[in-house]
């Protein structure tokens, strides 16, 4: 795993770069239902056979945690589990579907607020970035079918440790992955990653609650069938 001086190739840095670079076909209109295929125009090239959504889980105290030692005011620890989001939503009696998912998730969020605090035995899904055995599963489904091939690790600007310096590319092998998260000049996990010959992409915004893949019918198939990890094909939205 290595730093590298170089720029993102264009092919991906308008999507994967912080700004509004993406111009959105105006043939095509967008219901409220209809955000995550919204994002997906803009987060993620369309340049691929086939795409998918990941969604980033909620995290909820353990039971052990909820138990009334746990709130004793000398608990320094706290130990939350990562919650699917069909999971999460049937706590609050509400289906997952991915074209409601988002508003059905505001709804959840107002619910929790109705007393103006939030319970602090709740978290919701991280901005910009994957839980670790996600994206670690991702990763290895791609290695099974690729190999252990060399790619990049982008990270934007918000994700690095200086926000005044640049933006960070790494270049590394797929089972160089977890080195990543020793590096003291960025944070969490990258914002994107893909490999030079275009074949895939693993993309997400610092502001999104969720992560787009695109890739070969072949991997997406694989990375669909990765029971618990939130992962559903979704196809872009064009104009007729």
């Amino acid at each position: 795993m290595k730093k590298i001086n170089s720029i993102l190739p264009e092919w991906i840095a308008t999507h994967a770069s912080l700004g509004d670079h993406v111009e959105l076909d105006n043939d095509v209109v967008y219901t409220p239902n209809e955000r995550l295929w919204y994002l997906l125009t803009l987060f993620c090239p369309l340049i691929f056979e086939n795409y998918a959504v990941v969604f980033h889980p909620f995290w909820i105290k353990s039971e052990k945690c909820l138990s009334h030692d746990c709130f004793q005011s000398n608990d320094k620890e706290v130990d939350y589990k990562a919650i699917t989001w069909p999971n999460f939503f049937k706590l609050y009696k509400e289906q997952f579907d991915l074209h409601s998912a988002i508003l059905v998730q505001e709804r959840i969020r107002l619910l929790l607020l109705k007393d103006q605090q939030w319970p602090s035995h709740i978290s919701f899904p991280a901005d910009g970035d994957m839980e670790n055995t996600q994206v670690q599963r991702i990763r290895d489904a791609i290695l099974n079918l690729y190999g252990d091939i060399e790619v990049n690790y982008y990270y934007c600007l918000l994700k690095t440790s200086d926000w005044f310096g640049n933006e960070i590319l790494y270049r590394g092998k797929l089972s160089e992955l977890e080195e990543l998260w020793n590096q003291e000049d960025i944070r969490e996990n990258p914002s994107a990653i893909f490999p030079d010959t275009k074949e895939w992409c693993i993309i997400s915004n610092y502001d999104s609650d969720v992560t787009y893949i695109g890739g070969s019918q072949a991997l997406l198939g694989k990375l669909t069938s990765l029971v618990g990890c939130d992962i559903y094909k979704i196809e872009p939205k064009l104009s007729n």
